[in-house]
C-alpha cells in the first residue's frame, strides 16, 4: 500500500485560556494545544478515529523552550504533522511534530502510545482490521523516542508531597481523567515544592522554567471526586531532572521525569 504521510496542516496560536498565571504556555497547554492538531489530521484521512476507546500508557515529549513564552503575535501559525510510529496488535504509536512555519524549525516532537481498549472490561482489545490496514498509509520512517520501558520510579522516603482532588471537568470520553490534567498535576506540585525550597537551583516558582522533556508511563484511570497523592522529587546528580509519581490510595497512577531548562524564560513588556 502506498504510504502517505500526511501533509502539514497550519494551526492558529494556542487560545488565552491554554496560558498559565504567567501569561505563557505550559507543559500542559502544550499537550491540549496538540489536541486541535488531531481534529485537523483526521480531516486528511489519518485513521484515530477508528479508535473509539484508546488509553494513553506511554508518552515521551521534547520541546523547544520557544513555546513557552508569552509574546506570540495574534497572527501566529504553527505548522503541524502526525504519523504513525508503529502499530502492534492491541497498540499503537503515534508521532506529532509542531514547526515555526517562517524557519521550519520544529519546535516539539513527541511519541504517544496508545492502547485499544474495550468500554466494558476496560483491557486491551485487538485493534480494528480497517485501522491497521489504513494506519500502514500513515507509517514514518523516522526512529522512535520510546526504545524501552521506562524504568521504575519510586518515591524516596523525603519526597516531597501534594494532594490534588480531581474534578468532573478533568475528565474526558473515556470517563476517567483527562492524559493532559495529569502534566498539570504534576507542574502544580513543582511549583508547590520550588517556592517550598525543597528543589537545588529552583528557589523560585519553577513554572517560570520551561519543561523541554517529558517521559510519562500512565498506569490506571483515576475517576473524579477522587484525592490523588503527587510525589515529586529531584534527580541527586542533574538539577534539571524532576521526578513525579502519582498514587490513588495505595494504587500507583502515573510515573514521570520531568526536564527543565536550567534558565528562567523571557517575560516580555506588556504595554
Amino acid at each position: 500500500m502506498e504510504r502517505k504521510l500526511l501533509q502539514y496542516v497550519s494551526l492558529p496560536r494556542p487560545v488565552m485560556a491554554l496560558s498559565d498565571r504567567f501569561g505563557r504556555l505550559p507543559i500542559q497547554g502544550v499537550k491540549k494545544f496538540l489536541m486541535d492538531g488531531y481534529h485537523e489530521a483526521n480531516k486528511q484521512g489519518f485513521p484515530t478515529e477508528l479508535i473509539k476507546h484508546a488509553f494513553f500508557i506511554r508518552e515521551k515529549v521534547v520541546c523547544s523552550p520557544k513555546l513557552h513564552r508569552n509574546d506570540f503575535p495574534m497572527d501566529q501559525k504553527f505548522m503541524f504533522r502526525m504519523s504513525i510510529a508503529s502499530v502492534g496488535t492491541t497498540s499503537y504509536s503515534v508521532f506529532q511534530e509542531l514547526y515555526d512555519p517562517s524557519t521550519m524549525e520544529r519546535l516539539l516532537r513527541s511519541e504517544t502510545k496508545l492502547v485499544n481498549v474495550d468500554p466494558e472490561t476496560r483491557r486491551p482489545t485487538n485493534l480494528p482490521k480497517l485501522f491497521v490496514e489504513q494506519s500502514s498509509k500513515f507509517k514514518s520512517g523516522d526512529c522512535g523516542l520510546i526504545t524501552e520501558i521506562q524504568k521504575d520510579i519510586v518515591p524516596p522516603n523525603n519526597a516531597f508531597r501534594t494532594i490534588t482532588r480531581t474534578r468532573y471537568s478533568d475528565m474526558d470520553t473515556n470517563l476517567h481523567v483527562n492524559f493532559a490534567e495529569y502534566y498539570g498535576f504534576c507542574a502544580d506540585c513543582a511549583s508547590e515544592a520550588s517556592q517550598s525550597g525543597y528543589y537545588r537551583h529552583y528557589a523560585d516558582d519553577i513554572g517560570r522554567f520551561p519543561v523541554l522533556q517529558t517521559d510519562v508511563t500512565f498506569i490506571r484511570e483515576s475517576p473524579s471526586c477522587s484525592n490523588l497523592d503527587v510525589y515529586t522529587w529531584q534527580d541527586t546528580g542533574n538539577v534539571q531532572i524532576i521526578y513525579f509519581a502519582i498514587y490513588l490510595k495505595s494504587d500507583r497512577i502515573l510515573l514521570a521525569q520531568f526536564l527543565y531548562d536550567y534558565k528562567a524564560s523571557f517575560i516580555a513588556s506588556k504595554i
